[in-house]
């Protein structure tokens, strides 16, 4: 709808006359009647009773007349609003992602995008990396942040942000303290601490455990990295976390586990989803904060 026909119907509805409000506007009578029938016609109803002894409104007329005069006042903030939407400068942005991600690279980032951004606000949907890949695809978030791979990849949109290893985390004084690697098999009737089944790492640890004829002793299965990091530190529990983690807390050591898990991790967003303003600026300030950190 032109604000500028709304702008005319209305000037014409307080002169109660074509010519007059075509005087007032600066324009032809012809043209102030033609914008006026294609509001209508966009309408699908009369606004003005046309007749040469006195000027009336219709019921709609006076309807839109009212609300017409409405819609002109608040034009001005609507477009803002949109505008600032629009250059995203306002909006929500909705995050599926494990916990523990969120821990190791994200505080950073979301303070300083916040402070550069003050109008848009991020929440955060705590889940497992199987989970967010479902929150994903059913459209529950905007993004998510997954440890790769994932089953269902064909309909995702990936965006790599860090590329690194799993390792075997343990506190000084361990047995392992010495050890260049940790060969999985090593590992075997030993009291394991990861994350919880509800994550890649979890998986791909468990079945690599399988292929050399063991399963893990998983005594603890846990998304808390505070708890993680203070069951390993203060006993002889093995850690197998991605190998930021060991820089996390002061007397861990991480140690290469072989055969070796990539720590692959990943924005994901859903294939032919639209991606709201704030979202894909979010999205962008992401993948360059961390390609600058790997140059």
């Amino acid at each position: 709808m032109d604000i500028q026909h709304i702008r005319y119907f209305l000037a014409v509805a307080k002169n109660k006359s074509f010519s007059k409000a075509a005087d007032k506007l600066f324009v032809t009578q012809p043209i102030l009647t033609r914008c006026i029938k294609n509001l209508e016609r966009e309408l699908g109803i009369p606004l003005i009773i046309r007749s040469t002894k006195s000027f009336a409104l219709t019921d709609a007329g006076e309807a839109f007349a009212q609300y017409g005069a409405l819609l002109l006042q608040q034009h001005p903030a609507i477009y803002r609003r949109i505008r600032d939407v629009a250059d995203a400068k306002v909006g929500e942005i909705l995050i599926s992602c494990p916990g523990t991600l969120l821990d190791l690279y994200f505080p950073k980032r979301v303070t300083r995008y916040r402070t550069e951004h003050p109008g848009i606000h991020i929440s955060v949907r705590e889940r497992g990396s199987v989970e967010v890949e479902q929150d994903i695809l059913d459209g529950v978030a905007d993004m998510g942040l997954v440890m790769l791979p994932l089953e269902r990849e064909s309909a995702l949109n990936i965006y790599p942000i860090v590329q690194d290893e799993i390792q075997v985390i343990v506190r000084r004084g361990h047995p392992f303290e010495k050890l260049a690697e940790v060969h999985v098999s090593q590992l075997k009737g030993l009291d394991i601490i990861t994350y919880d089944n509800t994550t890649t790492l979890n998986n791909m640890f468990c079945a690599l455990c399988r292929e050399h004829g063991f399963a893990p002793n998983l005594v603890f299965q846990s998304m808390m990295t505070g708890f993680i990091l203070d069951t390993i530190a203060y006993g002889d529990c093995v850690g197998v976390l991605p190998a930021p983690m060991s820089k996390r807390a002061e007397g861990l050591i991480g140690i290469p586990l072989r055969p070796g898990l990539p720590w692959n991790i990943a924005i994901i967003t859903k294939k032919g989803r639209y991606l709201s303003s704030a979202a894909a600026d979010f999205l962008t300030f992401c993948q360059k904060t961390f390609a600058s950190e790997t140059e």
